[in-house]
């Protein structure tokens, strides 16, 4: 990819942010109106509630991704909270192809460098892989929580057939994907993510699934 192709991408990324803005806008404003009108009624209640907390998300996500660079100062994530917020997003697509999964959090582990939103954000993606990579079949994700000196330690697995060899050399690259539907870009934020917080995310060796480990930083 030369350096005009990288240029015309960041742009887009750019203008797409741009105007993702108006239209969330108009949706939570939507979704606000509605739980003033009906919020007597509890189903409306909670869906229009869901629709503002998932658009408040992608405003920061959107937000994030425009200020790229280090965690802001004090910035600190609770990694088993994350984890319960990311599967709430795939816990139906899961639910209806019978995937499970597995929790093995430590019940006390320190918050990390990283805002909530961005830890979300990884752990979104990561769980995302694994129910994907299951292809529609019934299987267990497993994840795993783990203090250690200084930092926390997240670990995805799952039950799928693995990372194709060809792939793992380049896994972390922008626009890699095993998938006909990937966009090959879920590893690559993912990974930056952790890396401008000081962490890591590497792909473990582990047959016949795939073994993602995350380590954060504790934050001060």
């Amino acid at each position: 990819m030369g350096k005009a192709e990288k240029k015309d991408r960041t742009l887009t990324l750019a203008e797409v942010a741009h105007e993702l803005r108006q239209p969330l806008t108009g949706i939570r404003t939507s979704a606000e109106l509605l739980l003033e009108s009906h919020g007597d009624d509890p189903a409306v209640r909670t869906r229009a509630a869901a629709i503002v907390q998932q658009v408040q998300r992608i405003q920061l996500l959107v937000e994030r991704a425009r200020q790229k660079g280090p965690p802001l100062r004090g910035a600190r994530g609770d990694v088993n909270q994350a984890i319960e917020a990311a599967w709430s997003l795939l816990e139906r697509d899961a639910a209806s192809q019978g995937a499970v999964l597995e929790r093995n959090l430590a019940p006390e582990v320190a918050g990390v460098r990283l805002d909530q939103v961005a830890l979300e954000q990884i752990l979104v993606n990561l769980l995302r892989n694994a129910l994907e990579a299951m292809a529609g079949k019934r299987g267990r994700i497993r994840v795993s929580t783990a203090p250690l000196a200084g930092a926390v330690e997240v670990i995805v697995e799952d039950d799928g057939p693995g990372v194709r060899d060809d792939l793992r050399p380049r896994l972390f690259s922008p626009f890699t994907t095993g998938r006909a539907a990937g966009t090959g870009l879920g590893l690559h934020i993912s990974r930056s993510l952790a890396e401008e917080a000081g962490g890591a995310l590497d792909l473990l060796e582990n047959a016949p699934g795939a073994r993602f480990r995350l380590r954060l930083p504790v934050a001060p």
